[in-house]
């Protein structure tokens, strides 16, 4: 593997379709080109630390992963979505008709359904909110409205339709296929919209998956993590589906522009360079202990690079979205620095 500081003198990037390879300025070969991605991924590494938790870089063109840092966490740990859920929600939503996007809800910190108390992570409440802006603020009261309108079996097929509960089929040994209920009740159709009922549990891979789809227009690709050069030599993109969604992918990706931009994703903002993102922050019903999530891509408007960051410990605004800042910040100063 080449050192840091040889990387920026060794490597020159080229676009191609809209993905950054990394190759010697001398030579264009495949295996060169895995040669690189070792190099990037040490680079995610460091964007990791010592942090218990996992980075997954995917090219959201063809699902090939550059770099999955911790690999046995991203591949083989399930766990509640937390906030990052509230896109496939939002899909749902829209897709059902059940909101149109500039319709508001109040938030006031919390709200009383069916007489029980269903609280907002920012107490004071975000005031009036529409799909858009609750996207980006991560408003837990206005997905709880929201979704009271939406039959539960709608959303858990929305999820389906993401293939969530079911392995991606990663060139992995094993892999976790996370968990996704045939059915919720109403009730519990509340905790499920922002992902944290105590049915569901997803991967990072899985949600790797998920973003790249939303970054690329619909279509979702079986990851694949080159291990050796032959095997970058032989890759073939495989699509395994694509989202029954049209209009409803644009608000939705727009939400996640407007998080980086003002919301709970603000931290994974870089300069010069527009992206999107989603925070996540999951409880555990056991231990007490959140995990942290930031799912994104960049740039906004032609997705080069798709990232999930998750972190066993932390807060997803606070924790996780500075270190997918920092992948992102890195991958286009490298291509900023070598043209």
């Amino acid at each position: 593997m080449l050192r840091n500081a040889n990387f920026r003198r060794a490597l020159a990037a080229i676009v191609i379709s809209g993905a950054l390879f990394f190759l010697l300025a001398s030579c264009t070969s495949r295996e060169n080109d895995y040669a690189h991605l070792l190099a990037f991924r040490q680079a995610c590494a460091k964007a990791l630390g010592e942090r218990s938790g996992s980075i997954l870089v995917m090219n959201p063109h063809n699902g090939v992963l550059w770099a999955a840092v911790n690999e046995t966490l991203g591949v083989q740990k399930s766990t509640r979505p937390g906030s990052i859920f509230k896109l496939v929600t939002a899909l749902s939503l829209l897709r059902n008709g059940t909101v149109n996007p500039a319709e508001q809800f109040l938030c006031e910190g919390q709200i009383e359904i069916d007489g029980k108390t269903y609280r907002c992570w920012l107490r004071e409440g975000h005031g009036e909110q529409n799909l858009l802006q609750a996207l980006a603020n991560s408003c837990n009261v206005y997905f709880y409205q929201a979704v009271r309108h939406l039959p539960s079996e709608q959303l858990t097929k929305t999820a389906r339709q993401l293939l969530l509960g079911e392995c991606t089929g990663i060139n992995f040994a094993q892999e976790d296929c996370g968990q996704l209920p045939e059915w919720v009740s109403p009730e519990e159709s509340i905790s499920f919209a922002i992902g944290h009922a105590r049915a569901m549990a997803v991967t990072p891979v899985q949600m790797l998956r998920l973003v790249a789809a939303l970054a690329n227009g619909g279509r979702l690709y079986r990851p694949f993590y080159p291990t050796g050069a032959e095997a970058w030599r032989n890759f073939r993109p495989e699509l395994q589906g694509s989202l029954p969604f049209g209009d409803e992918l644009r608000y939705i990706k727009e939400g996640m522009r407007q998080s980086v931009v003002y919301g709970t994703s603000v931290n994974a903002s870089v300069p010069e360079v527009i992206a999107a993102g989603k925070t996540g922050t999951a409880a555990e019903y056991f231990g007490g202990k959140t995990a942290a999530w930031f799912i994104g891509f960049a740039p906004f408007e032609k997705p080069e690079i798709a990232i999930v960051v998750f972190l066993e410990e932390g807060r997803g605004a606070l924790d996780a979205a500075p270190i997918g800042g920092r992948v992102f910040q890195d991958y286009f100063a490298l291509k900023k620095n070598m043209r």
